[in-house]
């Protein structure tokens, strides 16, 4: 998920994102999952690059994101965040797992990217709070997908956008991530966004093909 133009949001550094306690709601065991997930070899969910659908968005579209901060809230191993980077935008993007973030910040290091334009650090996306010195709503468990949406409403100012591709839409397993539907996020957003843009054809990540959604969203 990304949200551009994002309240109080500077680059800081990951000490001040950490100040945040862990959400409680967070069990040690889907924690787990994810830090076994990005510790192992796997491209399931990011194949060593930005995600298809936003480049195609950004770069075939020519959609024009507002000038202002992102938020890259479960940025794994950052190339969503470090694609945005290079496009100019000042980014912080977060994850709550140690491993990726060791990770994207791996990746930080060995690119070209001038120095305060991105800015990753372990933090819990439901527990951010403005000021704040851009596939979560699958990553979450279902019972914080309102929270989720609050916290959204919460960092992103009037007009500002919320990007959000929607993955797994094929059910699947009890475990992350959690098989997801527009009409579901519609229900938690339609309160505090209003939906501009929907692509149901969207260029999806290799073996994602008709598994993927990308939507656009308007902070009221």
């Amino acid at each position: 998920m990304l949200a551009v133009s994002v309240e109080g949001m500077s680059a800081a550094s990951p000490a001040q994102l950490a100040d945040e306690p862990a959400s409680k709601q967070l069990t040690d065991g889907h924690r787990r999952e994810w830090e076994e997930y990005w510790a192992s070899d796997s491209e399931e969910h990011d194949q060593n690059g930005p995600a298809e659908a936003l480049r195609q968005l950004l770069e075939d579209h020519r959609w024009l994101l507002p000038r202002g901060r992102c938020l890259v809230a479960g940025c794994g191993r950052g190339y969503d965040a470090l694609y945005l980077a290079k496009r100019g935008h000042t980014c912080v993007a977060v994850d709550f797992c140690d491993t990726a973030i060791a990770k994207a910040q791996k990746l930080l290091d060995s690119a070209d990217v001038l120095p305060g334009k991105l800015t990753f650090a372990v933090q819990d996306f439901l527990t951010l709070r403005p000021p704040l010195r851009f596939t979560l709503f699958s990553a979450i468990h279902p019972s914080q997908r309102q929270q989720w949406a609050e916290t959204y409403a919460r960092l992103i100012v009037p007009q500002g956008t919320l990007i959000v591709l929607l993955y797994p839409l094929i059910r699947r397993g009890q475990t992350p991530p959690y098989r997801v539907t527009m009409a579901e996020c519609e229900v938690y957003l339609k309160r505090y966004f209003v939906l501009v843009r929907v692509d149901p054809n969207c260029r999806c990540t290799e073996g994602h093909e008709g598994n993927e959604l990308m939507s656009v969203w308007k902070r009221l």
